[in-house]
């Protein structure tokens, strides 16, 4: 089975380091209450609670080159929990540049909310390798 460990630790990396540096305060992953009424765990929220944020290390491609719907469904069903969080600025961030273009195309076409920020975060060397790595472990795993 696929070892998400990597994937993780980006996520971390995003949450503790990224994001303090550019909104000069601290995140946690923890369950915002939405305008529904329910609540939804974000992957990352600011210790003020004015913004909340989701984190994806997915590609738009799969490992052959194909669109990967899974990911992209994925994405959409927690852009529908981040619409609804109660908070000021509600953020879309993305590791991969071709997901990053997807969704900016599904904005033009009006299939996301402009209130959502969508931001390419771009990740040290290293955790860039490590992401690739366990990557081309996961295709290699599914493919026959």
């Amino acid at each position: 089975m696929a070892d998400t460990s990597v994937q993780r630790e980006v996520e971390n990396w995003v949450r503790d380091q990224w994001l303090p540096e550019k909104f000069a305060q601290q995140f946690h992953k923890r369950k915002c209450k939405l305008d529904s009424g329910g609540d939804f765990e974000f992957d990352a929220v600011s210790q003020d609670s004015t913004i909340v944020a989701l984190i994806s290390t997915s590609r738009y491609k799969t490992a052959r080159g194909k669109h990967g719907s899974g990911k992209v469904q994925k994405i959409r069903a927690d852009i529908n929990f981040l619409q609804q969080a109660q908070a000021d600025q509600h953020i879309l961030l993305l590791t991969e540049p071709d997901m990053l273009e997807f969704f900016q195309k599904e904005r033009a076409k009006g299939r996301v909310s402009q209130s959502i920020h969508i931001a390419l975060v771009s990740l040290p060397e290293s955790l860039s390798a490590s992401l690739k790595q366990a990557r081309d472990e996961a295709s290699r795993e599914v493919s026959p």
